[in-house]
């Protein structure tokens, strides 16, 4: 596990070095252990280590026998060694490590750009081919590795995270206006757009090639939906996925270092562990995040799986304290861009104490997009069932519902609200409908938040951008389009993003089993009734785990990991507030925002403290949390407008 950067092009000098020295002493977090720097001319490409495989050996940039390759590389490959005997037998390939490095290296050689599609794992790898100065960039199929871009005047500099790439001083730091309304409405910027004008992510399940100045960006993964008809007995279906995620599991234990997982009380990090308990000889240690607040609190369902299993647990508390204004800053620094998620706070925590026991900790991310978890998709197939109703019906629905929620005995009663909102959605036209479900700002409020004069209302057309996410995928039924929307859009910019900042930050590798290529293949494969039956979601998921997992994990709903963030507005939250929204000093945030809804914005969000018919407490405490980020951003990178 590491970090990875470089620039290629332009004069090959002293300063082109001492930028990719610069890029990768800002990786350090990410790799402790060691750093290399390969140069060649106008070409550098570094890397900094966490050691996990081959300790001794695993040095990078690593090269091939004659020296006409060279890689760095950022992630594991579950596969290695397959991958290894099939290249030894060749007779071709000269072995100087046990790494897994070395493995993607040759097989480079034999297979060229079909390389990344034979890998299972996580990764985003750079070679530098000395023959043609050409570099070849892949990212895995489901982004659990992240890979910043840019090219200016002729030159190509990447990195694994958004602040080391912006130590290449040539990035003019102006917002990019679509990215940011895609933020406003939706939560995230959706790739490859981020917040910096003219940087790119490279997407999840792609490669690109950089020669002679030209860039290349290409797919090699598109996830495929077909229902498997030896799949569709339950207990058939039930006896492969517990054959493929206990061989998952297996791959994804093997490391040279201390191993542990994350237990948070769900489904999906209780049925990992079990594979993994099952298939170990002493007990698996096991890390639970116990929350003060207790309405967010499940540390007692985990340490129920974990005295089941028999796991060595470890708790540790999340107290009331309130937020402290390094909460804030840590999310920015590593991210390099507001990240709206507030659980990356409790995730920082955990990784962080984690780090003490451990430098490899398996978790069950990925399991609510690939099995059908999240209550989104049951709200979208209910909204889908509302607007097969005439349209004067939803209009009368709509005007109804209008009246009287504001009765003063029906006011506090959120279910009105929810109520009223499927029916605005269901009004909208099908294939925009899912991406307007969950949004940070809707357009009135965007409307009335943003100055008249900012180019944010004219950046982009958001009804353009919901109507591509179910491209390429019109043969799917309705939920697995919708399942792929959760898994290609929002899995790799939310759940992905935030395990990989907050667990690197503490200097943690964290793998996901259920997103390996073993059992998310066969999850494309299930019908679907085995993911959501009854209205039970993540259906087949819990009848694999039920021969190894306490009835009690069962019997309780769903929480998520998440924070009180409602709880969390302070005088700390409110000094922050004021200064870098009231009174910021970043020409992008005065000129942007309308100063009067920022302060309704901030009285909503620290008045309301129960949900009811009008307020998601949710909502209106993101939506500030949101704007404050974007505003502490904007000062402390010296982005412009």
């Amino acid at each position: 596990m590491c970090g990875i950067c470089g620039i290629h092009g332009g004069i090959a000098d002293d300063s082109l070095r001492e930028t990719v020295d610069l890029m990768n002493a800002g990786l350090a977090h990410r790799g402790p252990d060691d750093g290399g720097q390969y140069d060649a001319g106008n070409c550098s490409i570094a890397m900094r280590r966490l050691s996990i495989i081959d300790l001794r050996g695993g040095h990078q940039p690593l090269a091939n026998e004659d020296g006409s390759l060279t890689i760095v590389f950022n992630g594991e490959i579950y596969n290695f060694q397959q991958l290894r005997r099939k290249l030894e037998q060749s007779g071709r390939h000269l072995f100087r490590t046990k790494s897994d490095t070395e493995v993607i290296l040759h097989l480079y050689e034999d297979e060229g750009a079909h390389t990344p599609a034979l890998l299972n794992g996580m990764f985003a790898f750079c070679i530098f081919d000395q023959r043609d100065q050409s570099l070849f960039i892949a990212r895995d199929r489901f982004g659990e590795k992240p890979l910043y871009y840019s090219v200016i005047d002729g030159q190509f500099g990447f990195s694994s995270e958004l602040p080391s790439l912006l130590e290449w001083r040539q990035i003019r730091r102006k917002v990019d206006y679509t990215a940011l309304a895609h933020l406003l409405r939706f939560g995230y910027v959706q790739q490859p757009l981020t917040l910096f004008e003219g940087v790119f992510q490279l997407p999840p399940g792609h490669f690109l090639h950089w020669r002679e100045q030209n860039l290349t960006v290409r797919r090699y993964f598109t996830p495929m939906y077909a229902p498997d008809s030896r799949l569709a007995d339950e207990q058939a279906a039930v006896e492969a996925l517990q054959s493929e995620l206990m061989k998952a599991v297996a791959s994804q234990m093997v490391a040279d270092v201390p191993l542990g997982a994350f237990l948070s009380g769900g489904i999906d990090s209780s049925t990992v562990v079990a594979a993994m308990q099952r298939q170990s000889s002493r007990p698996v240690k096991t890390f639970t995040a116990r929350f003060e607040y207790s309405a967010y609190d499940e540390s007692h369902i985990a340490r129920a799986v974990a005295q089941h299993l028999g796991t060595d647990h470890h708790e540790f508390v999340i107290t009331d304290a309130g937020f402290h204004p390094d909460d804030m800053w840590r999310v920015i620094h590593h991210f390099g861009q507001p990240f709206l998620d507030s659980s990356a706070i409790p995730t920082y925590m955990i990784s962080k104490q984690i780090r003490g026991h451990a430098t490899v900790a398996l978790s069950g991310d990925g399991g609510d997009e690939v099995f059908a978890g999240y209550r989104f998709f049951s709200d979208a197939l209910n909204v889908d069932r509302l607007a097969r109703l005439p349209s004067p019906v939803l209009t009368a629905g709509k005007t109804a519902m209008n009246s009287i929620m504001h009765l003063p005995g029906l006011r506090r009663h959120s279910v009105l609200r929810k109520a009223r909102r499927a029916l605005e959605i269901a009004s909208l036209p099908e294939t925009i409908r899912p991406a307007y479900i969950e949004t940070l700002f809707n357009g009135e409020e965007t409307a009335a938040l943003v100055s008249r004069t900012s180019p944010v209302h004219d950046s982009c057309d958001l009804d353009s951008y919901a109507r591509t996410i179910f491209d390429g995928v019109g043969y799917a039924s309705r939920l697995r389009q919708l399942m792929h929307y959760a898994t290609v859009y929002r899995l790799p910019e939310d759940m992905l993003a935030k395990v990989d900042r907050m667990s690197m930050a503490n200097s943690l590798e964290v793998r996901c089993p259920l997103l390996s290529a073993e059992v998310s293949s066969l999850a494309m494969r299930l019908p679907d009734h085995l993911l959501i039956r009854r209205n039970t979601r993540k259906y087949l998921l819990r009848q694999a785990g039920r021969q190894w997992l306490p009835e009690v994990i069962y019997s309780h709903p769903k929480m998520g990991f998440t924070i009180p963030l409602h709880t969390f507005l302070n005088t700390h939250y409110e000094e922050l507030c004021n200064r870098y929204l009231l009174h910021s000093n970043a020409p992008l945030i005065r000129e942007m925002f309308r100063r009067d809804a920022l302060q309704t914005i901030m009285r909503r969000a620290y008045s309301v403290k129960l949900s009811n018919a009008e307020t998601s407490v949710h909502r209106s405490s993101h939506q500030l949390w949101g704007l404050l980020q974007l505003g502490a951003w904007a000062e402390a990178f010296n982005v412009t407008g």
